[in-house]
């Protein structure tokens, strides 16, 4: 990974990026694999795709937004995808003062820039798909 990020948890295979990005810190959301064992919310179609974890985030109230600066009052999500298939790579979330990444199996970090996860090697996420947002209440 290019650029900078601050660990910001110990390493823990208890949840991904879907379930951090959506506040669940004690799950792995995946939409298909291990006969179905894996969270999934049950009004989205059982399949991880861009699309689908967009629908995640839209049926939780966040709208698309061009705009991938952190902006103070509102939360956002940044959908991440491969370069070379455009499939799902990686989802980001913002409070309004940092990104923040759940690695994985690996730890949380906390980034100031979408790009700081962007390319095409291992261990990056391709680029920037989808950016949606809600106003903080």
């Amino acid at each position: 990974m290019s650029g900078t990020f601050e660990p910001a948890s110990k390493a823990t295979a208890r949840y991904n990026c879907i379930a951090f990005a959506a506040g669940d810190e004690r799950h792995w959301w995946e939409g298909e694999g291990n006969g179905g064992r894996y969270s999934w919310p049950s009004r989205i179609r059982r399949v991880t795709t861009v699309e689908t974890v967009c629908e995640i985030f839209v049926s939780e109230g966040f709208v698309e937004t061009q705009n991938c600066e952190i902006e103070p009052g509102y939360e956002k999500v940044a959908i991440y995808a491969h370069l070379d298939t455009c499939e799902f790579s990686h989802v980001a979330r913002s409070d309004g003062t940092v990104w923040k990444s759940k690695l994985g199996k690996g730890q949380d970090i906390h980034h100031y820039s979408l790009d700081v996860l962007e390319g095409d090697q291992s261990d990056e996420y391709g680029i920037v798909e989808r950016i949606l947002r809600r106003r903080i209440s």
